[in-house]
């Protein structure tokens, strides 16, 4: 096995393996990301939105109301984004073994690890906050040294906590890497998003001047793209930058990886 300085963390080869497992496995990466995630996310926007207006319209906003429907919001939102991350992983981790995750296998082991994801990503979550508003920078060192936290507790066989020291062990020494890969997906979410976003917003307008035409699902079309495509482009690269962290620590181990799973 060569030694860890004989190695280095390929940013070729993680936005390689993100690409790569979104064009194998298109079936589970978007259509997770858009059952899971995009449509619930489009949805609950619309009720909020429907809520606001009619509360509005009433002439009396309830700050309770309000709390109530972000937490009710959050708490799916992360229930169902667990479960996307889950199969993704096992789907990209198959990729990367040569294999193919069918659909069922990646929702069995997404439903047995939701809990623990759900746990880290709140955990996390609050600690990035925190960092945040402590003068940001903290925040962002935060994020970069858990940045593959939901990948471990998938992929391997560790803790919630345990998972903390592990992922901050697997980005010692690649940290700045993982800072420019971050930033590069952000761009390129960013990227599609606005681009989406304008096409969007220019549907809507034409729908304003002649409302004869039906515009508004075209509009909608476009939203739930764009929520797809910032599901499955952060949940591949996440496990993409992952399984290259572990074979830069560890040397490549598919056969372990593959045997977590079976």
């Amino acid at each position: 096995m060569a030694a860890i300085d004989d190695r280095d963390v390929s940013v070729g080869r993680v936005f390689s393996r993100t690409f790569g497992v979104m064009r194998d496995n298109p079936i589970v990466v978007f259509g997770t990301a858009l059952v899971l995630s995009a449509i619930p996310q489009l949805l609950f926007n619309g009720l909020i939105r429907q809520d606001a207006t009619a509360a509005v319209n009433a002439g009396a906003v309830s700050p309770i109301r309000v709390f109530e429907m972000a937490g009710l919001g959050l708490f799916v939102v992360l229930v169902l984004q667990s479960i996307v991350s889950g199969c993704i992983t096992r789907a990209t981790v198959a990729y990367n073994n040569g294999q193919r995750a069918s659909l069922g296998d990646c929702l069995s082991v997404a439903l047995r690890r939701a809990l623990p994801v759900i746990a880290v990503s709140v955990l996390m979550g609050l600690a990035v906050m925190v960092g945040l508003v402590l003068l940001i920078v903290p925040g962002v060192m935060l994020a970069v040294m858990w940045a593959v936290i939901v990948p471990v507790v998938v992929a391997e066989d560790v803790g919630v906590f345990g998972a903390f020291g592990r992922t901050a062990a697997l980005t010692k020494g690649a940290r700045w890497k993982i800072f420019g890969i971050l930033l590069l997906v952000i761009l390129i979410v960013i990227g599609i998003s606005l681009v989406l976003g304008i096409i969007s917003g220019i549907v809507l307008g034409m729908s304003f001047q002649n409302p004869t035409i039906m515009w508004q699902p075209v509009a909608i079309a476009f939203a739930l793209i764009s929520g797809l495509f910032t599901t499955a482009v952060t949940s591949c690269n996440q496990t993409a930058l992952f399984v290259e962290l572990r074979n830069w620590k560890d040397g490549p181990e598919d056969s372990k990886l593959s045997d977590i799973f079976a």
